[in-house]
């Protein structure tokens, strides 16, 4: 009997039930917040952030990077961290269209390790850039997209509304050089721009020059650190809270989201109340929150579409200190003539294990920092003389 000579063909032995099980097991969440969210750093100081949330149990994370000796240098799984190798070990230097065209080459390769360490148990997507830099800078529209993208073939809708970017801005003393000028305030303008027009949301302006001139006494091994850990923090905070209860008022995690979906910018704070027995002391602790943020400022505060505003305190004090409630409510009132008369979603929650009052402030939907990017525009004017 002769043969037939026909090729064997692969799919001859493909076995879907072993396929299946082969399927790489979910990266589990466990920040334990009302939304899950996958993060992706980009960049050195991209991916310093990435790892503050890496930190707090958003095991969906990944780091990217065009230099293979700063991911080196970042504390996570290697599994978590993704090698754009496209100059070499050199990276993109200070120049973004390099690193646009090394994140665009590697597009399907940066698609399919998110899938690996994603899953489809995800609701928002945040990037996270240093805007100064070659490869953080010049990456970001492109990893924006590709976020936008795997929430498509995830089968979620409003890919809009659940991919967010976190953008550092540099020092003063960084930004006398005109390349990191130029390149800040470019990026940032686009980003501000892009984010008005609700191609993402939200957006969270980071201000390394904030930090430094707030807490003066920090050392260089302290400053990223406490920076990137503050940040990732407060926003873990309000995650969190989301998922509580309580006796009083409930932030809850539709009041959470619907602010999250505010196109535009958004800036957190947080501060101890003094004198709590003062009517007026919630109040000023709202107000300091919009100073102290480590967030940029310069925003127009009326221009807000919504905040939130949680008040966490000891139970001595809610049982002890009369007129505490009217100061509380006081204070929500304050932050909403602030804001322009906007939506203010409330909380105030009880913790036994708290001996203080602390207030929590989130506002969104902003205008962009029109003061700040003006100080950036200085340094490419002086590079120009």
């Amino acid at each position: 009997m002769s043969t037939l000579d026909i090729p064997t063909l692969d799919i001859e032995d493909f076995d879907p039930e072993a396929l299946e099980a082969a399927k790489t097991e979910e990266v589990p969440d466990e920040a334990g917040g009302a939304l899950t969210y996958a993060i992706i750093g980009s960049g050195q100081g991209g991916g310093r952030i990435a790892k503050a949330f890496y930190d707090l149990g958003y095991k969906k994370t990944i780091a990217f990077n065009t230099a293979k000796s700063d991911l080196a240098l970042l504390d996570l799984p290697e599994e978590h961290k993704f090698y754009v190798d496209y100059f070499g070990d050199q990276g993109a230097g200070k120049n973004q269209e390099k690193g646009r065209q090394a994140y665009e080459s590697k597009n399907q390769e940066i698609f399919n390790k998110m899938r690996q360490i994603f899953g489809e148990k995800i609701d928002r997507i945040l990037v996270c850039v240093g805007v100064s830099g070659g490869t953080g800078g010049g990456s970001v529209q492109t990893l924006v997209d590709t976020a936008k993208r795997y929430f498509t073939y995830v089968g979620r809708e409003d890919a809009n509304e659940r991919v967010g970017v976190v953008a550092s801005l540099p020092t003063t003393g960084e930004s006398a050089s005109p390349t990191v000028a130029k390149n800040a305030y470019n990026r940032m303008s686009e980003l501000c721009a892009s984010a008005a027009n609700g191609e993402y949301a939200p957006l969270i302006i980071v201000d390394n020059d904030k930090i430094k001139k707030l807490y003066p006494q920090l050392t260089v091994k302290q400053f990223w650190p406490t920076l990137n850990n503050t940040v990732a923090g407060l926003f873990h905070v309000f995650n969190v809270l989301a998922t509580k209860n309580s006796d009083y008022t409930t932030f809850d995690p539709a009041d959470y989201d619907t602010i999250m979906k505010s196109k535009g910018c958004m800036i957190f704070g947080v501060t101890s109340v003094k004198n709590v027995e003062d009517e007026t002391s919630v109040s000023n602790a709202l107000k300091q929150n919009l100073e102290k943020t480590l967030l940029a400022t310069g925003f127009d505060l009326t221009s807000a579409e919504g905040a939130a505003s949680i008040v966490v305190g000891g139970t001595k004090l809610y049982e002890e200190v009369a007129g505490l409630m009217d100061s509380i409510e006081y204070g929500f009132d304050t932050l909403a003539a602030i804001t322009g008369g906007a939506i203010i979603h409330r909380g105030i929650y009880e913790d036994s294990g708290k001996d203080k009052l602390v207030a929590y402030t989130m506002v969104g939907g902003l205008d962009a920092p029109s003061k700040r990017l003006e100080e950036l525009k200085k340094f490419l004017n002086l590079s120009d003389k």
